[in-house]
């Protein structure tokens, strides 16, 4: 099961180091930065880069929350496990379905390409391909599609690297 740890922003791979250092047991959990391509222009060219997916949040994979948790509390700086009052809450299945869709082996979501068909875009490459429905808003200048997603409880808006080629 996947959960979610809230961490500073700007502190999420410091926070994995530490909690790799500080808990006995590595077989435990498994922490991880979901991430996302996106092109970025500098030095007159286009480079692919990648960025936090959701910063200030620190995913985990485990089946034992309950001795994950004990072995946190001697990591420093940990803010906490999203949960519902006293209970941690794994991400639900719907949520989780979507994430696995969109990350890679590596927890990355790739680029996708996609054109304008007139006001709507057309995924034809990448994680994106068939979610046109989720696509709330483009910039073509940067290269990036914003995309509605439940997670954490609320509808979050997360931008994701798309490149459109052309109008139809």
């Amino acid at each position: 099961m996947w959960y979610v740890m809230q961490v500073r922003t700007g502190r999420e791979e410091e926070t994995i180091s530490m909690v790799q250092q500080y808990t006995a047991d590595p077989h435990m959990g498994v922490c991880f930065l979901p991430k996302y391509e996106q092109k970025k222009k500098f030095a007159g060219a286009w480079h692919l880069v990648q960025a936090l997916l959701f910063p200030g949040y620190v995913f985990v994979e485990t089946e034992e929350i309950e001795k994950f948790y004990m072995e946190l509390k001697h990591v420093p700086q940990l803010t906490k496990i999203l949960g519902t009052g006293e209970c941690w809450t794994s991400i639900i299945d719907e949520d989780l379905r979507v994430l696995e869709r969109l990350l890679d082996e590596e927890k990355m979501v790739a680029m996708s390409t996609g054109y304008m068909e007139g006001d709507r875009v057309m995924i034809v490459d990448g994680p994106l391909e068939g979610m046109e429905t989720v696509i709330r808003r483009i910039n073509r200048h940067k290269r990036m599609a914003v995309v509605e997603m439940h997670m954490f409880g609320r509808v979050q808006e997360v931008a994701l690297g798309l490149e459109i080629v052309g109008r139809a």
